[in-house]
């Protein structure tokens, strides 16, 4: 049994990336997945066991498959699904649609994926996604989700320098004529999802006022994943997989809780989750004399403060100015937090 009686803040979603194969290779891919990942893969026995254990937070009510994409290997999805919704889980699957290659296709497996407990899909697509996924595929499920009266998501790829926009979606005649005005669009939400360049020279415009909420970031204790190499990551953000902090270590039997209770003990940690990346990335930049950059995306901020290695030594020995207030905001936001999760 995981015990987190000891532990300050309840997590409140899980999430499994099945694998990092995928059936698209998407330029700045947060997980660098692709068609070639074909070993990276975990077994129902390893994803059983996380279940089991996740299932003793009595915070968590979801969980999430996804990767790469989870749907490669569709009968170990439905068993899993299955065995989720079984154990008491809401479950939601992440996917880019490409086995919905016709609206017969999407509505047989969605059927079959609804017998099985799923509560949720979520789409993406956007113009790196429909390098190899056309859109009409993701319409397809889309359609086939909102007949089954599921909720489902669809996650449009955006900045300025993007052609296609949350709008092309919501016009796009297969959406007029089948989900527009009608009762089935109460089940289908659009929203756009800001694509970022992590591994590559891409170059994008984003909106020069962007902001970011200063409320901290709840990502940072809010989920418990399960990757596919068998690690477990105590958050699965966009950067998580260039962080080597956010892996907290192997599952095994009953391990779970001590590798949740270590992640929450972490003074960067919490003072991320406090005051968000960006502010903490912004005071180490000025203890270590240095001017901040200026990132599209909070992840960014989190993978450069941990990757440098000037940064840390600037927290590590000029920390004590923040921590009483630091330490002092998370007992108070740990009480809403977990408020949140009752």
């Amino acid at each position: 049994m995981c015990e987190t009686n000891n532990l300050i803040l309840q997590p409140r979603l899980a999430a499994i990336l099945m694998t990092y194969q995928c059936t698209a290779k998407c330029d700045e891919c947060c997980f660098s997945c692709s068609p070639s990942l074909k070993n990276t893969a975990l077994s129902y026995e390893k994803i059983k066991s996380f279940l089991d254990q996740i299932s003793e937070i009595s915070s968590i009510k979801i969980v999430v498959f996804t990767g790469g994409e989870c749907f490669i290997n569709f009968p170990l999805l439905k068993k899993c699904i299955r065995y989720a919704h079984n154990i008491g889980l809401m479950t939601r699957c992440v996917t880019n649609g490409f086995w919905a290659n016709s609206i017969e296709n999407a509505r047989r497996k969605i059927k079959e994926l609804k017998a099985e407990g799923l509560s949720e899909l979520n789409f993406s697509t956007g113009d790196s996604h429909q390098e190899f996924i056309p859109v009409e595929k993701v319409l397809n499920g889309v359609i086939a989700c909102a007949e089954e009266e599921l909720e489902v998501c669809v996650s449009v790829e955006t900045n300025d320098s993007k052609n296609f926009k949350v709008e092309d979606f919501i016009n796009h005649p297969l959406f007029l004529e089948n989900i527009k005005s009608s009762t089935l669009e109460e089940f289908v939400d659009i929203i756009p999802a800001t694509w970022v360049s992590f591994h590559s020279d891409n170059t994008y415009i984003f909106d020069s006022n962007l902001s970011y909420e200063d409320t901290g970031c709840n990502g940072m204790f809010d989920t418990i994943a399960l990757e596919g190499r068998g690690d477990i990551m105590g958050c699965c953000g966009l950067t998580s997989n260039d962080i080597k902090e956010l892996h907290l270590g192997k599952l095994t039997d009953n391990n779970l809780s001590e590798m949740l209770f270590e992640h929450q003990s972490d003074f960067i940690k919490i003072w991320i989750f406090v005051e968000g990346a960006k502010k903490v990335f912004e005071q180490a930049s000025a203890w270590a004399g240095e001017i901040p950059e200026v990132y599209a995306h909070k992840c960014l901020y989190c993978a450069y403060l941990y990757n440098n290695p000037k940064l840390l030594k600037a927290i590590q020995e000029n920390y004590q100015e923040v921590q009483e207030d630091i330490l002092s905001r998370y007992l108070q936001k740990s009480v809403q937090f977990n408020l949140l999760t009752t």
